[in-house]
């Protein structure tokens, strides 16, 4: 049995609407994103996305996750992975003394330059884009191992920290935990745990995003669990 004409003109119809409401759902999210980005309040999630993939392209050239900067004779950290990250996606970097200090006077006055792939600190928070322009604050913080290392990246002497069942690399953190961008500070495994264990009691998160290896990024509500080293 053939269709009738009028049933093929109601199918068209239907179909016709199905496309108008995907196309104007997709326009709602461009126009939100432009509003966003035009009040200097780019998406956490979109940011955390940019940085996994700067990541993954930084482990892809050197064949490791960018560590902190360090001084080779005496061990101490001078600067963050944050600082060498920029060029990897083709931002400008000012010209920081990468044998000095984070907080060494020249350095210090550089702090205020805020990369775009950072630019996420007040997201949601009541600092505007400008205030972390000038203070240079960044809520990106690296997931680290008592030794140093990214979590996961040496699973058989380091405890491992997984999140809905997947090492964390990074997570996006609320206004109290921002840090300056080139600070080399992260959150080693047990604060990241101190936090999940706060978080569950509380209406305001601490940890707003989890960033993974494979690129995933989600929000709370999280799981975790902590693997010993075999």
């Amino acid at each position: 049995m053939t269709n009738s004409p009028l049933r093929k003109k109601i199918g068209y119809t239907v179909l016709i609407l199905l496309v108008l409401v995907v196309a104007f759902d997709q326009f709602l999210r461009y126009c939100q994103t432009r509003r966003e980005r035009i009040n200097g309040a780019i998406p956490l999630k979109n940011t955390m996305k940019m940085l996994g993939l700067a990541l993954h392209y930084y482990q892809e050239r050197h064949g490791s996750l960018p560590d902190d900067i360090r001084d080779t004779s005496t061990g101490e950290n001078l600067l963050s992975w944050r600082v060498l990250l920029p060029e990897e996606v083709d931002e400008t970097l000012p010209g920081y003394q990468n044998s000095e200090p984070w907080d060494a006077p020249g350095n210090r006055e550089l702090t205020g330059f805020l990369p775009d792939l950072y630019q996420h600190a007040g997201n949601d928070r009541s600092v505007t884009l400008s205030d972390q322009r000038v203070t240079g604050l960044t809520s990106a913080l690296g997931v680290k191992n008592p030794s140093g290392n990214w979590n996961g990246t040496n699973p058989d002497s380091e405890p491992v920290l997984y999140i809905n069942d997947k090492p964390v690399l990074c997570v996006g953190v609320a206004a109290a935990g921002r840090v300056p961008w080139t600070r080399p500070v992260d959150y080693s495994i047990s604060k990241v745990i101190d936090h999940l264990q706060q978080d569950q009691a509380s209406t305001s998160p601490t940890i707003l995003f989890a960033l993974f290896a494979d690129g995933n990024v989600i929000p709370p509500p999280f799981t975790w669990k902590l693997s010993a080293p075999e």
